[in-house]
Formats: structure tokens, sequence, C-alpha cells
């Protein structure tokens, strides 16, 4: 007797939250010790439904149907949004030789393999997935689960200098005339962002130099977070320039990469510290370091800039058009010749008392055509005792403040225990390092008292 039951039509998901319970019912079978054959059946049923839902209301099935992806590609987006998605493994990354074992359930570990290391997959093309360092990334924007209330993004943002500087000095003690050329400095790229126009502007970067400790990083990174932008913190002493062992400067873009729409990469802040010690005929290089220059000058001077890429080997030429690039160095070697011409040249101390000028950076061994990639100068003084002070007792974010939060305590520092850790960090000219370390040691005793939970 013929069956003539019609086949069971595949039912697809109405909903991103349907889809969404029945990945977490598939990862957590994945987990246990069950048939294979089960956890392979209920992926398949996965697939078929995302092949046939409406892809406005699930974005997941209108990139599998965009794309087509295959059983193998499917897999691996799932996984890693879903273990993403449940906070199983570090947010939006997955270390590949553990997804390798539970990979073999689904297809066999050299399909996976070609997928993952052939750079040929449509997912490492569309920079949907990435690998790196044996780390495999999802990109950010969550494919499953939908954006928390208040949190969605929007097209266009709203900044005001006013709100930002008022907020930056909350945190940032001291060094007004920096904050102010800082800030301008930043509000000028917004704008020329906002603008949305085909006509080129000229990139206005920033360039920094203080003493250790004065807060050249912190300031870049508090500005960041206060503008909710990217930031990215690179050391230009690590560099070298292409074809010489160690990291090209290429890498520093590496961060960007996974938030870029198409290749251009977001609006955000590249603080490159160290970038004295790249000086021309320097203790570090000698005199290759004027090739790094020469190869950072061509990244920020440039709307585009062409790097290889990872997998495929093959050239990509990133639009940074709304990457701002601030420089930064400490430069304790700076010599300024007398204004009267006169033979010698004056002290460090007294150098920081001056304002200096694009000449005195070339004099010290930065390339001309580098620092003329630079519109705004920005000079920070060495920290004094009220300074100091300040920073140490700041109830925002200072030493003491973050001590007391990690320990649950409301002790009350003496005022002679807080003028001797002054004190001793301005003699040793750490600046806030200096504070850090004197607190820390006054704190150690508690933590060897401390018994800490952590969800790893």
């Amino acid at each position: 007797m013929k069956n003539t039951k019609k086949a069971e039509t595949v039912k697809k998901y109405t909903s991103r939250t349907e889809l969404i319970e029945q990945l977490t019912h598939w990862h957590a079978k994945c987990g246990v010790a069950i048939r294979q054959a089960e956890c392979v059946q209920m992926f398949k049923e996965i697939c078929a439904r995302l092949k046939k839902t409406n892809g406005n209301k699930v974005p997941m099935a209108a990139l599998v149907q965009k794309y087509n992806l295959n059983d193998t590609e499917l897999f691996l987006v799932l996984f890693l949004a879903t273990s993403q998605l449940l906070q199983i493994i570090t947010p939006s990354t997955c270390k590949v030789t553990a997804l390798l074992q539970t990979a073999q359930t689904f297809a066999s570990s050299k399909e996976v393999m070609e997928t993952l290391f052939d750079g040929k997959s449509i997912l490492f093309q569309k920079h949907i997935l990435t690998l790196t360092g044996g780390v495999l990334h999802i990109q950010k924007n969550p494919l499953l689960a939908p954006p928390a209330a208040g949190t969605a993004r929007s097209s266009r943002r709203t900044f005001s200098a006013p709100r930002v500087l008022a907020e930056l000095n909350k945190y940032v003690i001291g060094q007004d005339s920096a904050k102010k050329q800082l800030v301008a400095g930043v509000f000028e790229h917004l704008a020329k962002c906002a603008q949305n126009s085909d006509i080129p502007f000229s990139k206005s970067n920033i360039f920094i130099s203080g003493p250790t400790g004065c807060g050249k990083t912190y300031l870049c990174q508090s500005l960041a977070r206060i503008l909710k932008l990217p930031f990215v913190h690179a050391d230009a002493s690590q560099y070298t320039q292409t074809g010489y062992v160690g990291m090209s400067v290429g890498n520093i873009l590496q961060p960007l990469e996974p938030l870029a729409t198409g290749n251009k990469l977001p609006l955000s802040i590249v603080f490159i510290d160290e970038i004295d010690k790249l000086s021309e005929g320097g203790e570090r290089w000698g005199i290759a370091s004027a090739n790094v220059q020469a190869e950072l000058l061509r990244m920020i001077e440039g709307r585009y800039f062409e790097k290889e890429e990872h997998l495929s080997h093959r050239q990509v030429a990133w639009d940074l058009s709304r990457v701002l690039f601030v420089v930064g160095g400490a430069f304790e070697k700076l010599q300024v010749k007398h204004a009267d011409k006169s033979v010698g040249f004056t002290p460090q101390a007294a150098v920081r008392k001056k304002a200096l000028a694009a000449e005195d950076y070339i004099a010290y061994g930065m390339l001309p055509e580098f620092i003329g990639r630079f519109s705004y100068f920005v000079q920070l003084n060495p920290l004094e005792k009220e300074d100091l002070r300040r920073i140490l007792l700041n109830p925002y974010n200072g030493p003491i403040s973050q001590y007391k939060k990690l320990l649950h305590t409301s002790a009350v520092i003496q005022p002679e225990l807080v003028e001797k850790m002054v004190n001793q960090a301005y003699e040793r000219r750490l600046g806030a390092r200096g504070l850090q370390q004197q607190v820390e040691l006054l704190f150690q005793e508690q933590f060897l008292q401390q018994t800490v939970k952590v969800c790893l």
C-alpha cells in the first residue's frame, strides 16, 4: 500500500526568540554524552528551517540565504554565535582547538580545517569571521541576540564639546591647556566625519608629549570612553619595518577590522605611544627607526592603507577616513637650544616650562614629513605635588577610590599618610604611576586576607 501522506513541510522560524530557544537546546546537547546522530539531526533541522525563514525577521536566516552557506560554514557561525549569546566562552571568540573537537560530530576534520585556513570561505571574505593566533572571532554585531533596550545603535550621534570637557575634568586632574587642545582636535575630526561629503578633508591628527606618568595614555583613554568610541592603544617600540622580524605597523589596525563596515573602519581613536623611541639614530633601532616612521606616516596621512589579510594573504585597502590618530612620547632626552643662540642646551626641567614646536621634535630625530602630518601639538606638564595630591584623592577614579571599591571599605586615609605617599611619588618622578605603586603597598595586606569568587 502506497503511503499517501504528504511529506511534512519545513517549519519556518517565526521569530528570533524561537531560533535562540532551539539553538540553546542544541548547544546543551552538544556538551553532554549523547548519541552523535541526535545532535546531527537537530542541526540539520535548524539548517533547513533557516533556509526557509524570512530574513527580515531573523538576521541569521538572512545571512544564510544571502551567502548560501554550506553546512560546515553554518555550523561554525551557529556554534560561535550561540556560545557568544550564552557567554559560555569569551564573548565573540573561540579557540580553534576546542572548536575542532566539537566540529567532528557534524563534518569531517578536513572540511572544517579547509574552511578555517584556506581563506576562501565567504565567512572570511566578508569579515563575518576572522582567525587570529588560533582564536576564531565573530563580528561584534550579534546575529542572534536582539539589542538591549535603549542600546540600539543610531545612524547619527550628537557630541557636545563643553559636556565632554566637563566630564574629562572629573577624571583627569590638571593639564587644563592640554585637555582643551585635545578635545578641540577630536571635535575637529568629528566635524569632518559629520560632513558625509565626497570632498576629502585633511586629517587633524594629534601629537602629544610629556614626561612619564603625566597622563598621556589615561587622557586619551578617558576621552574615548566618554565619547563611547573604540580605542586602540599601540606601543610604537614593538613595531619594525616590513620584512624584518617583529610586528608590522599594519597590526595596529587589527582590533578595528572586525568593527568595519565593508572596508571602512569605524569612527575611532588610535593612540600610538612611545613614538620618541623611533627617533632617527635612536638607541633602540638606529637608522631603521626612520623606516618605521615612514610606514607610520603612510598610515597616518592617507585615507586608505593597504595591508595583507591574515587568512587569504590578499591586499585589502582599509578606509581610514574616520580614524583619528594620536601619537605620544615622553621625549625625556629632548634638548632645546637657548633662545639667545648661545652655546649649550637647556636642562630637561626647563624644557618642560616652555612650549615646544615642530622644529624641536625634528631636531630630536623625528622625520620632518612625519611631524608635518600633525595639526595639534599637545604638551603635558610634569605633575607637581598639588596635582599628585588631587589625583590621589580624586573621588571619581583616583587610586584610593579604586582600591576602596575593590575592598568594599570606607576607611579614611590619614592626612599624614597621604602626604607621605605624595612626597615619595614626587621624589621618584614617576607621576601618577608612582602614586599607584604607593597605594598598592598600602592595601596589599588587605588583599592577602581576601576571598574572591570570579566567574570564568
